[in-house]
């Protein structure tokens, strides 16, 4: 566990730096949300993608956001990073990030501790793995796909999805292909985020 001190993030990480904004407290109800959600078998989803349709970097910031309260709220996260994105959540928590060089590397030894207790971060090389054999650590794995436009790559590794939608971005036309997309991946859609 990390020492308590002085926590520095983007300020976009308003779980930290603005308890109070708007943001903040949609990602403690989508954490709250995921947190209790469990599949058809009773057990909790191994992974979660977070997916978008005309969102990315809204999307991103959200992802950060719900890991963040996620942690602050006592459970053990990981949040996946994506080589696709620069790897964003690592810049918005003030981390560098350390990726797989082999893929028969462990994932355990490239998951990094930040700077808020318990949350890791994971930076995820351009393959996807499947992530189910880290949440024996972990109460609650999110994969930030927001910058992965090949909706294949962005949803394999994880075993559900949400998409994050904008509400003055995002066309109901393009929304709907997303998700027949995501059907015919066989990927669990288990709800819809409007970021406003």
């Amino acid at each position: 566990m990390n020492a308590v001190g002085p926590i520095q993030v983007d300020p976009l990480v308003v779980a930290i730096s603005d308890p109070e904004d708007r943001l903040a407290v949609q990602a403690r109800d989508i954490q709250s949300t995921l947190a209790a959600l469990r599949l058809a078998d009773g057990r909790a989803p191994s992974s979660i993608a977070v997916l978008t349709v005309g969102a990315v970097d809204e999307a991103a910031i959200l992802t950060a956001n719900v890991a963040v309260s996620a942690a602050l709220s006592g459970l053990r996260t990981l949040l996946v990073d994506m080589k696709q994105s620069d790897f964003v959540q690592h810049r918005l928590l003030g981390q560098t990030p350390v990726t797989p060089t082999d893929p028969e590397d462990d994932l355990h030894a490239f998951v990094r501790p930040a700077s808020i207790p318990r949350l890791s971060l994971l930076a995820a090389a351009s393959d996807s793995r499947d992530l189910a054999d880290m949440m024996a650590d972990f109460d609650l794995c999110l994969v930030d796909a927001s910058h992965v436009e090949d909706l294949a790559l962005a949803a394999a590794g994880a075993e559900v999805a949400i998409l994050a939608v904008s509400r003055d971005a995002t066309t109901t036309a393009d929304l709907k292909s997303t998700i027949n997309k995501l059907s015919m991946l066989g990927m669990p859609l288990i709800g819809t985020v409007m970021i406003v």
